[in-house]
């Protein structure tokens, strides 16, 4: 796959969550969020706020940092090597994902699910600046996603259940009220689609070329 074909493929999968996200935040994301905070009691919600964990954001940072410092100190001892080019990969691909997370959430201020069951309040508030208005993307699923698409590029027999592990921390976000479904489906494709253009950016030529 070349560059030209992966840019046309992010073109189209763009427009496909765009269209899908419209369609949530106008007719599925409240009654899920109601659905949701109907469990805040029980089981559900208690596992949900577990499985998040998976995703934690210091987690993260430091596993990146750690990973940055491995594949650096590999790579001056070997050279880059298969291993220190896959090391490098995960790491660009969260770090990518996160940062461009970190920024959308600022733009679009989406108020997160516990402002509609407290104050009522539903939708963007751009620039608004805090925690509570930092639903779109959710930073967790962008996470889980960019590390699961990396680990499943790098190892493809792992790919599936990879793709499986992600979609249970996306959808823990939602069962532990901290956001939307569509918060969840745009950081999912901010996730892969970092991982993605990491692997292109590393491997122009394919895995069997480098």
């Amino acid at each position: 796959m070349n560059m030209h074909s992966t840019a046309l493929k992010t073109a189209l999968a763009a427009l496909a969550t765009a269209l899908l996200i419209f369609l949530l935040y106008r007719y599925a994301d409240r009654p899920l969020a109601e659905a949701a905070f109907a469990l805040r009691d029980t089981a559900w919600h208690s596992m949900a706020k577990s499985l998040s964990l998976a995703a934690d954001h210091l987690f993260f940072t430091f596993l990146i940092a750690a990973g940055l410092v491995v594949g650096a100190l590999d790579g001056l001892q070997n050279g880059l090597t298969a291993r220190s080019r896959h090391v490098l990969h995960f790491c660009l691909s969260v770090a990518c994902a996160m940062l461009i997370g970190d920024a959308l959430k600022e733009v679009f201020g989406r108020a997160r699910p516990p402002l509609l069951f407290t104050k009522g309040i539903y939708g963007f508030f751009p620039m608004a600046g805090d925690y509570l208005h930092y639903s779109f993307p959710s930073g967790h699923t962008l996470r889980i996603f960019s590390a699961m698409t990396a680990l499943g590029l790098i190892l493809p027999r792992l790919r599936w259940p990879a793709l499986g592990v992600a979609l249970v921390v996306g959808a823990s976000r939602v069962l532990a009220l901290k956001h939307y479904p569509s918060d969840v489906l745009f950081g999912a494709f901010i996730g892969i689609t970092a991982a993605v253009w990491a692997w292109r950016l590393l491997y122009p030529y394919g895995r069997e070329r480098r």
